[in-house]
């Protein structure tokens, strides 16, 4: 199951940095992007593989717990990467909100799987 986890995950960080060079720079606006709220649901996902590759890792104790700082830390550094990796691709740039919205998701994602293994639990 390992396996499977460590696979869909490098798949899935290839598609983020595959996604930037995919989408029309037309598509984005100057002022507000509104696709950059698509990060959000994006890193979420991302953790939850990253979760998926160690099932122990999967039970945290709280989202500040150091079970958690292991794959955020891991989503966390894809998300800076990526933005990195924007600043070469024409009609893109990188921007620290695109790397906010990232922890955020990471965040949320991690606090919705403390309360849902509280909520199994009772």
């Amino acid at each position: 199951m390992r396996l499977i986890f460590s696979v869909l995950s490098v798949i899935y960080i290839s598609g983020i940095f595959i996604l930037p060079r995919v989408i029309p720079s037309s598509l984005l606006s100057e002022v507000w992007n509104p696709y950059s709220l698509l990060h959000i649901p994006l890193y979420g996902v991302l953790i939850l593989l990253s979760f998926g590759t160690n099932l122990t890792v999967l039970r945290i104790v709280s989202p500040i717990s150091p079970s958690f700082f292991v794959p955020g830390g891991i989503a966390s550094l894809v998300g800076i990467l990526d933005e990195i990796h924007q600043t070469y691709i024409p009609g893109r740039d990188s921007s620290i909100t695109d790397v906010m919205l990232d922890i955020t998701g990471i965040t949320l994602t991690a606090i919705f799987v403390h309360f849902f293994q509280q909520r199994r639990k009772k």
